[in-house]
């Protein structure tokens, strides 16, 4: 390929290629959107070797969380239920998520079930194990060093919204900067009209709204799957 020829192309796919620099840890992490197949082997030969990371498969395997029962003498602000979640996993340092580099709670069961959703698997609620937050919490201080902040997605986390008002409030009773993605729209959601929902909505610092629209796919941007969805902060 000349010179001229790869500088083209990748003039083509340079809005679809995000590179996040790590000069102390001597890593580079790129974040691929629609770029062709070419592109990235040539990135690939460019670089070295590789490591696959995206929100569907983390390149290193979650740690087990136990379940706990809540300290009897603890009251929640919301219903006693709060205190565990449908959890299906947990994996850390993902760019794709949510702003920097985040951990994400990864919830099981969804009632919206969008067609070609990637994560069709988290759809059962069984799919996951009730897990306590207090464990959960503590998993997400433990990389606290490791994360510019945390995302909670699904599944569908508004399936669960009284759990996830309580983890909600947890993280940021932590001061840590919280992204949660929902199938609903915003507008859905303010309708449900329920006090756990409002808490979520006015706690969290960003909103990834709507469903997942297979034939709205290329092109979506990032942090997103499709066209229709919505960052809100």
């Amino acid at each position: 390929m000349s010179d001229r020829h790869q500088r083209d192309e990748w003039a083509q796919v340079s809005k679809e290629i995000i590179f996040v620099l790590e000069p102390d840890a001597g890593k580079v992490t790129v974040e691929i959107s629609q770029a062709s197949k070419q592109a990235v082997n040539d990135l690939v030969h460019a670089l070295g070797e590789r490591v696959n990371l995206n929100c569907a498969r983390p390149a290193q395997k979650e740690r087990d969380l136990p379940i706990l029962q809540p300290e009897s003498s603890k009251a929640s602000r919301f219903e006693s239920d709060s205190f565990g979640i449908w959890l299906y996993r947990i994996y850390h340092n993902s760019v794709v998520d949510g702003p920097g580099r985040r951990s994400v709670i990864q919830v099981s069961g969804c009632s919206l079930r969008c067609t070609g959703c990637a994560v069709s698997q988290t759809w059962p609620v069984q799919s996951g194990k009730r897990t306590s937050i207090a464990s959960i919490v503590e998993e997400i201080l433990a990389h606290r060093e490791d994360h510019d902040g945390v995302t909670i997605l699904g599944g569908e986390p508004f399936d669960q919204p009284e759990s996830v008002a309580e983890l909600v409030s947890r993280l940021k009773d932590n001061g840590l900067h919280v992204t949660a993605y929902s199938g609903y729209t915003i507008e859905q959601l303010i309708q449900r009209n329920l006090p756990a929902i409002d808490y979520i909505l006015t706690h969290i610092d960003l909103l990834i709204d709507g469903p997942f629209v297979r034939e709205m796919h290329e092109g979506a941007g990032e942090y997103r799957g499709s066209r229709n969805q919505r960052i809100i902060g």
